[in-house]
């Protein structure tokens, strides 16, 4: 994605969004970091899920084996068995990136909704992935594309908003997925992509329906931080997309906080 803040306000907000994905993400990285280094050993199934029946059936949907899935779940093997910091079989299948694994867990009854102990759902997990099946898969499935954080109440919109994922943002919409649903601290999507420059988004959020007068838990709507960073540190394709969304607030007579500078 291209840069939307010059200089070193720009390497900051780089810096910030980064952070965020990466403490969202930080289950995934820690479980499959070891098989991205060479000559490293890959963390093993057992070693997350304790029950031996849990660590076959995360085997079976980490290799694709649709019908042994299927098998295990039938021998009573349980498709929402947790392992370590609460990570489920279904997030496990995402981490050792196996779509067939996914759709094989969801077909055998395991339950999108369940987060780990952070709150992250596989929903969420799959829109913040750069690889855009894992969501496709998902969303294939009919899996409620308005699932939250268990923790946050966070949506999956916010997830490939922070993660920087425009397609999978798209995807999401494209779903049914709920321009201005809230988290437990009343930010919205809108709150979310203001927060990040990520004007365009938020305009098309605007378009689909999301309340710009929403306000949080500190009592301001989107555009308390739509304004926050000046006109003098915002590249021409953010300025541009901010007044666009200052244009499309003025056309429907909402009022503008504060005009950017």
């Amino acid at each position: 994605m291209a840069s939307l803040i010059h200089g070193s306000r720009h390497a900051a907000g780089a810096r910030s969004r980064a952070l965020a994905a990466a403490v969202a993400l930080g289950l995934w990285l820690c479980l499959s970091a070891a098989s991205a280094q060479p000559g490293a050993r890959a963390m093993q199934a057992r070693e997350v899920f304790p029950a031996a029946a849990a660590a076959e059936l995360a085997e079976a949907a980490a290799s694709g084996d649709a019908a042994r899935v299927r098998a295990l779940v039938a021998a009573g093997a349980d498709p929402d068995a947790r392992g370590a910091r609460g990570i489920t079989v279904l997030q496990w299948a995402l981490y050792q990136r196996s779509v067939a694994g996914l759709r094989a867990l969801l077909e055998a009854g395991a339950d999108p909704a369940r987060g780990a102990d952070d709150g992250a759902t596989v929903l969420q997990l799959a829109a913040m992935a750069d690889d855009p099946q894992y969501l496709r898969a998902l969303l294939e499935a009919k899996v409620d594309p308005n699932l939250a954080n268990t923790v946050t109440g966070a949506g999956a919109l916010a997830s490939a908003l922070m993660a920087e994922r425009a397609g999978n943002f798209a995807a999401l919409l494209a779903a049914g997925a709920d321009p201005g649903r809230a988290d437990r601290m009343g930010n919205t999507p809108l709150h979310v992509a203001a927060k990040i420059n990520e004007f365009g988004h938020a305009l098309t959020l605007l378009r689909a329906g999301a309340d710009p007068g929403a306000r949080n838990a500190q009592g301001v709507t989107f555009q308390r931080y739509m304004f926050m960073s000046p006109d003098r540190l915002l590249n021409a394709r953010a300025r541009g997309e901010r007044e666009a969304a200052i244009a499309w607030l003025r056309a429907r007579g909402v009022a503008v906080e504060r005009a950017a500078k």
